[in-house]
């Protein structure tokens, strides 16, 4: 059976490890507090953790106990409260202690303890607690009240069972989905040797099982399969259950066995050599024992026998060993509105007028492709006439609409009833997005850790591998949904957290009534939404608040101006804030002492505005996790004393005009991401103290590399013990301009000695170098070793006549070469750091897949290396050769890989394919522009595969030769384009046969232009427009509902 937590149980578990520490444990043993505080708080939570379960079941349909349970969670608040302000006090002090210049100091002060601090605290300490215990027991007393009851596990949710009918007339929409599986279940070589699991996953009220059923009751499948089996699992697993219906499906007769082992020797001895089809519907179970247990009697089913498995968790899809996982997508709006109207009106021709058709289209709208949703609310419109009512479905949220009518709520809480508390309070902060609003991972994480929402009990994770993990499982359960680069809520799950985290959260959007008070702990707005802005005033009342996050729809780079109110009066009175966000705000300064009060803060962003300087009371935030200040394009220079933020995990300085970094910066040992490291010449922190960052993860950018002198510094950033740092960038400035380098030849010898020192771990991924002009590149950047880098980018590295070998790094995937006046050529040394290795059994650049050379104006040669032993670049698939005028000769003849060829801007390169036997048979794309003048005919045929070709500006172009196979257009090539060839006399007669010929600027061509334009040129070209139209509407008054109609809500 699957086990959810309750909510609170992860606040109380958090309170409970802290009064447990044992400084509170010596505090109170040291202190005899009035009637025992501590005792009484700790029988109060455990009076009330016994009853929890029930209380948050019965919360749902109870408005008293509704409002028990959020008493409890403000109290919870309280106390968090009390206790982070008596931690956060010693914490200062602490820093206190450590900054003391004086030795004499430190040794009568000590570092001060948790403990020492409570000692002179304790009447503060007491009164709060005092406080928190009586509204603790006084709720602990109402339980009896409320008629709690002691549960040790939450109940699997009672809802129907599906079964393996189906009414195809109100399916919508799914005939690829489908067919895809379908080629799965019955392939056409049929030749399989095992059971093979295909999982079908998705959000709830996707429709996984009705997909399911079309392919249960297909007449295909019940040709190819004799023996059909249809189990509705959902939350309970019990395999002696499960295996009870399978058998009684296949026998289609009652099961009659008790044991377990009975029953599955029958069903095996009944399945055995049989093709078999087994659905296993709404599948929860994460325990990988249970379901190798079940699934023994199936191994005994005929070859090709399938298993049908339907879950929200693409975790859950892992377990089962799936082949094949197919994540079901929404429906289209315009299918969508075929179901809606099937539902509203199942048995007659609607007319609707033009009030309520413009409702239903907002309607369905709203359902984002859910066809649950669709059915729902459909189901509430049901003949209904009356426009009130439509809008009121229409502004409704999934706990509004009328519980006998709607299942929308209880089939989408399922998906939270079963998380473990700590993923149900992070689920439930995702409530202060904004509905459409994408979020990024990291960002995310950023706020959970924040919120205190990431607990290390027992693991030896760090806070951001734990979010990392949590978000995953979120995403796995389908919570959370992947676009490009971003992560978005569907919005019915939207309002599921929403509903989950109640009146401590609030957003302000879509122009609704902020819905806030006192209780409110979490507050987002949108802060580009002119139209409606924000009501400031509103928020006088909250005191509490932990988050304050304006936020952006459109996710623009936009700046806004704050309200005065905000800045000087709400904001200096919220100090219990943890998350705050002023980013991309028209701020230029802020008042030194203006971040004194807010002590507890763990996130703040000031990205993106106009600030010159920080305010020094930042250097007091103690508790500070998360600094952002990317793209402060104002700011130059940080806070003196921002070493004494020791907590600070991660610094964003990327778009900043900082120059260097405060001195003592390694002290910042907490750090885990740091964007970028300004080294110092003389007043900040030298390049070594980063060797005091021990647990710096992901990307390194290191800036003003010039300004090291000692080589013992580079030594002392202690590069190759950070295991973690998957990319860097070794920056060098103006400092190394070409021409100090050639007049100061100890300097370049410095640069490279230096650079030589900073070899990072043999785990490093991507590096980049940038201005670099020592004599020549580091030892270790041709290491083999270094088999996990993939990337590597040399930019501006001037006055090197030659590249670093590079050929023998077994992972480099991509290669960018750029701005390196004073190469001139490209030879054995590049794909070999020994010349031996050239007769061994060698694949120089054998994962090499993008190969890119831009802006090098001295590069003369590329030498065509002969190897004894394989192929040069046998994986590359991308090569760019931009901007190198010198360049002459040839390219390498044989790239078996090559898919794609751009030659720009290279006027003196040979590239004569009917001149030279170049082998680029799997040739897809090539660009030539203002390159290879030698160039007079291009023979197509030597590129059987070639797709899609552009030459613009070769001078010397005179025709194109065709094979037979371009002639009568049994070739892959669909666009051929050719512009600002002067030279060019004729093209072929053939025409190309569907194709897009494109021809500009050839003034020379000699046939007439009318016959040009008629047969070659097609002056304006425009994709086929598919019109994707939904199935038809049967109403006549409303406009057509059609998927290429500009849609409002785009």
């Amino acid at each position: 059976m699957i086990g959810g937590e309750i909510f609170l149980s992860a606040f109380l578990q958090a309170l409970f490890q802290t009064l447990m520490s044992p400084s509170f444990k010596n505090f109170f043993k040291r202190r005899e507090l009035n009637e025992n505080v501590l005792e009484r708080l700790n029988t109060a939570l455990l009076t009330i953790s016994a009853v929890l379960i029930d209380a948050d079941e019965k919360q749902i349909t109870n408005p008293v106990v509704e409002k028990w349970v959020n008493e409890l969670r403000d109290v919870v608040y309280h106390a968090e409260d009390a206790l982070d302000d008596v931690a956060t006090e010693a914490l200062r002090l602490n820093i206190g202690a450590e900054s003391s210049s004086s030795n004499r100091m430190r040794q009568l002060r000590g570092i001060m303890s948790l403990g020492d601090f409570l000692d002179g605290n304790s009447d503060h300490l007491e009164t709060r607690l005092e406080k928190v215990t009586i509204r603790l027991e006084r709720l602990a007393s109402q339980r009896n009240v409320l008629g709690l009851k002691e549960l040790t596990a939450m109940l699997p949710k009672q809802r129907l069972p599906t079964t393996s009918l189906v009414d195809e007339s109100e399916v919508f929409g799914r005939d690829d989905d489908k067919d895809e599986i379908m080629g799965l279940l019955i392939p056409e070589k049929g030749d399989d040797s095992v059971t093979t699991v295909i999982a079908i996953v998705g959000i709830g009220g996707v429709g996984k099982t009705t997909l399911s059923q079309l392919l249960y009751n297909d007449q295909r499948v019940q040709s190819h399969f004799g023996t059909r089996a249809w189990a509705h699992v959902s939350e309970e697993f019990d395999v002696f259950k499960i295996t009870k219906k399978v058998y009684e499906s296949v026998t289609s007769r009652p099961c009659e066995f008790t044991d377990l082992d009975v029953l599955q020797v029958k069903l095996k001895e009944r399945l055995i050599g049989l093709p078999f089809l087994l659905v296993l519907d709404d599948l929860w179970n994460e325990n990988f024992a249970d379901w190798d247990l079940l699934r023994q009697p199936f191994i005994s089913a005929a070859p090709g026998s399938r298993i049908i498995v339907t879950t929200r968790s693409q975790r859950v899809a892992s377990i089962m060993c799936s082949v094949h996982v197919h994540n079901l997508q929404p429906l289209s709006d315009g299918e969508c509105w075929s179901l809606f109207m099937k539902t509203v009106f199942p048995n007659q021709d609607p007319c609707l007028d033009q009030e309520i058709g413009d409702l239903a289209e907002r309607i369905v709208h709203k359902c984002h492709g859910l066809p649950l949703a669709v059915k729902t609310l459909g189901g509430v419109l049901r003949f209904e006439g009356k426009v009130v009512e439509w809008e009121r479905v229409l502004s409704s949220r999934i706990w509004d609409l009328p519980a006998d009518k709607s299942n929308l709520l209880p089939v989408l809480r399922v998906s939270y009833y079963y998380l473990p508390a700590h993923l149900k309070r992070c689920f439930a902060y995702c409530s202060i997005f904004p509905k459409g609003h994408a979020f990024e991972k990291e960002n995310v994480v950023l706020l959970w850790m924040a919120e205190g929402f990431l607990q290390q009990t027992r693991s030896s994770k760090t806070l951001e591998e734990l979010g990392d993990e949590y978000f995953s499982e979120l995403e796995s359960r389908s919570l959370l949904q992947k676009t490009k680069t971003r992560y978005v809520m569907h919005d019915f799950i939207n309002e599921l957290s929403q509903f989950a985290s109640g009146e401590f959260s609030s957003k302000f959007e879509d122009g609704c009534k902020l819905q806030i008070s006192e209780r409110t702990r979490y507050l987002s707005y949108l802060r580009d939404n002119y139209s409606e802005p924000m009501d400031f005033e509103a928020l006088r009342e909250v005191k509490f608040l932990r988050t304050f996050l304006p936020l952006s729809l459109t996710n623009s780079s936009r700046s806004c101006c704050l309200d005065t109110m905000v800045r000087e009066k709400l904001l200096p009175t919220l100090t219990r804030l943890r998350v705050l966000s002023l980013s991309h705000y028209k701020i230029a300064r802020l008042p030194p002492v203006f971040f004194r009060n807010l002590s507890h803060a763990r996130f703040l962003d000031l990205s993106r505005t106009e600030l010159e300087k920080l305010p020094k009371s930042l250097c007091h935030m103690y508790n500070l996790q998360t600094l952002l200040l990317a793209y402060c394009s104002s700011l130059k220079e940080l806070p003196t004393d921002i070493f004494n933020l020791i907590n600070l995990r991660y610094l964003d300085l990327i778009g900043t005009k900082l120059k260097h970094m405060p001195r003592r910066f390694g002290r910042l040992k907490s750090l885990q991401t740091l964007t970028t490291f300004f080294v110092s010449a003389t007043d900040g922190a030298r390049i070594s103290e980063l060797g005091e960052l021990h647990e710096l993860h992901g990307k390194l950018r290191i800036v003003e590399l010039q300004r090291v002198v000692d080589v013992a510094d580079a030594a002392g950033a202690n590069l190759n013990s950070k295991k973690n740092l998957k990319e860097i960038d070794f920056v060098w400035r103006t400092g190394s301009s070409s021409s100090e380098s050639k007049t100061n030849p100890h300097r370049t010898q410095n640069e490279a000695e230096v650079f030589e020192k900073l070899r990072p771990h043999r785990h490093v991924e991507k590096l980049a170098i940038e201005r670099y002009n020592g004599r020549r590149f580091p030892d270790w950047l041709s290491d083999p070793s270094f088999s996990r880098i993939v990337c590597i980018r040399l930019s501006e590295c001037q006055n090197r006549s030659s590249l670093p070998s590079l050929g023998q790094l077994p992972g480099l995937k991509e290669l960018y070469i750029s701005g390196m006046a004073g190469l001139r050529s490209i030879g054995q040394g590049f794909y070999f750091s020994d010349k031996s290795l050239r007769d061994r059994d060698q694949q120089p650049f054998r994962s090499l897949e993008t190969l890119r050379f831009d802006n090098l104006p001295d590069w003369e040669d590329w030498l065509d290396v002969r190897v004894t032993r394989g192929d040069l670049f046998p994986s590359l698939k991308k090569l760019f050769i931009l901007r190198c005028p010198e360049l002459s000769g040839n390219l390498p003849t044989f790239l078996p890989s090559l898919i794609s060829l751009h030659i720009h801007k290279c006027g003196r390169l040979d590239f004569q394919p009917d001149h030279h036997e170049y082998s680029y048979e799997n040739l897809q794309t090539l660009s030539i522009k203002s390159s290879c003048d030698s160039l007079v005919t291009f023979p197509l045929g030597h590129f059987a595969n070639l797709e899609k070709l552009e030459i613009d500006h070769c001078t010397s172009l005179l025709t194109l030769q065709l094979s037979k196979e371009h002639s009568y257009g049994l070739n892959p090539l669909r666009n051929l384009r050719i512009n600002n060839c002067q030279s060019l006399q004729r093209l072929p007669e053939q025409s190309f046969m569907g194709q897009i010929l494109q021809v500009t600027n050839c003034r020379n061509l000699r046939q007439p232009m009318e016959q040009q334009q008629l047969q070659y040129h097609h002056p304006q070209f425009h994709l086929p427009r598919v019109n994707v139209s939904s199935s038809q509407r049967s109403h006549s008054s409303h406009r057509s509902y059609d998927s290429r109609s500009p849609s409002r809500y785009d």
